[in-house]
C-alpha cells in the first residue's frame, strides 16, 4: 500500500542572491520566510524577483548611500534589535515586500468569470499594500518622516 502526502513546504535552498557590497546578500530561505511565499513559486522565480527588487531598491537608495561614510549598511549607525540593525531590518522589509508585490502582480488569474475578476481585483489591492509597505520601509531606512496623503 502506498500513500501520497502533499507538501506545501518548498525544499530548503542554500541559494544566495548577491548584492552590491554595501547592502547585504539575501538568502533565498530568508526571503521565502519573510514573504510567506509557498512552493507555488519556484526558487528560480523568487531569485529573479529578488534580483529585480534589489536593483530597484538600491537605485532608490543610491543618493542616500552616497551620503554615508560607512562601507556597508551594517556599519551605518543605527539601533540594534537583537542581532539585526534597524537599517538592515528596513532594507530586508523593503526588498521582501517588493518581491511579494511583484510575484502577486505577475501571477494574476486568467479566469474570465465574475469571480475570477473579483479575485484578481482583490489580489491587486493586496499587491499595492505590499508595495506601500516596501516604500515606507525605504523612507524609514533613509530617516524620512512618514506621511500619508489621501485624495478626498
Amino acid at each position: 500500500m502506498s500513500s501520497f502526502v502533499p507538501s506545501t513546504n518548498p525544499a530548503a535552498s542554500d541559494a544566495t542572491v548577491s548584492n552590491d557590497g554595501f547592502f547585504p546578500d539575501l538568502e533565498l530561505d530568508v526571503v521565502r520566510k519573510r514573504t510567506g511565499l509557498s512552493d507555488v513559486f519556484s526558487n528560480d522565480r523568487i531569485i529573479a524577483a529578488t534580483q529585480d527588487a534589489i536593483m530597484e531598491i538600491n537605485a532608490v537608495l543610491a543618493d542616500w548611500v552616497g551620503d554615508q561614510e560607512a562601507g556597508t549598511l551594517a556599519d551605518v549607525p543605527a539601533k540594534s534589535y537583537g542581532d539585526i540593525s534597524e537599517k538592515t531590518h528596513w532594507y530586508l522589509t523593503a526588498v521582501c515586500n517588493r518581491v511579494r508585490s511583484m510575484l502577486v502582480d505577475t501571477t494574476r488569474d486568467y479566469d474570465s468569470t465574475k469571480s475570477g475578476h473579483d479575485r484578481a481585483d482583490a489580489l491587486e489591492a493586496t499587491s499595492d499594500r505590499w508595495l506601500q509597505i516596501s516604500n515606507e520601509a525605504v523612507a524609514r531606512l533613509m530617516g524620512r518622516k512618514r506621511t500619508t496623503v489621501e485624495l478626498i
